[in-house]
């Protein structure tokens, strides 16, 4: 006599749950593990039990060959952000366009790959220091203020690091230099005296 519980004949709703996920999506084994709170090794298994219980695994593929930039939804909304804008992760762009981020990094690196969006597009990694750079470019403020500002010691030599890799961080506007000594809390500069007549 056969001991243990009985082999089911379907598979349950989890794992079902599981089978559509890796059918319809692009996560990983890994991912889904973490998702539903098991090993990766238990969601191999439940894809060897689906295929013998006869359902069909066909896991989306992004293939560079067959990935046509014109017809990609995706690529189409990554052309639509301002390239002039480098000051961006991709993490804040997959985030902006409400895609998954790996997907996203794919689809950008296609593109960079292809010539449509420029190397250096989207290349920072710190939220932290986009949005100081993106601070710094729109504010009057000293480099060493917006530094204090975002917790960086030597904002200075960031600044100096980004323009070496060409990534444009000069500011838009010109600010007058009475209203940048406010800022940092120092007197301003006296108005000229007018010449009085002779």
């Amino acid at each position: 006599m056969r001991r243990g519980r009985k082999r089911s004949k379907e598979l349950s709703y989890r794992d079902k749950k599981i089978i559509n996920r890796l059918n319809s999506s692009f996560d990983t084994m890994s991912q889904l593990a973490r998702k539903h709170g098991i090993s990766k090794q238990r969601i191999h298994q439940i894809l060897l039990r689906a295929k013998d219980f006869g359902y069909v695994i066909n896991r989306p593929r992004l293939l560079a060959r067959y990935h046509e930039i014109h017809r990609c939804e995706i690529c189409s909304r990554i052309l639509q952000v301002p390239e002039s804008d480098a000051l961006i992760t991709k993490r804040q762009l997959s985030h902006m366009l409400n895609i998954d981020r790996q997907v996203c990094s794919w689809h950008l690196n296609q593109l960079k790959v292809l010539g449509f969006v420029s190397k250096k597009f989207a290349t920072m990694r710190s939220d932290r220091l986009a949005k100081a750079l993106q601070y710094y470019r729109s504010s009057s403020l000293s480099p060493s203020a917006v530094g204090r500002r975002f917790g960086y010691k030597n904002f200075y030599s960031l600044l100096s690091y980004q323009r070496k890799r060409g990534i444009v961080v000069e500011r838009t506007a010109n600010f007058p230099i009475a209203v940048v000594l406010e800022q940092e809390g120092r007197d301003t500069v006296p108005p000229p005296m007018s010449q009085t007549q002779s």
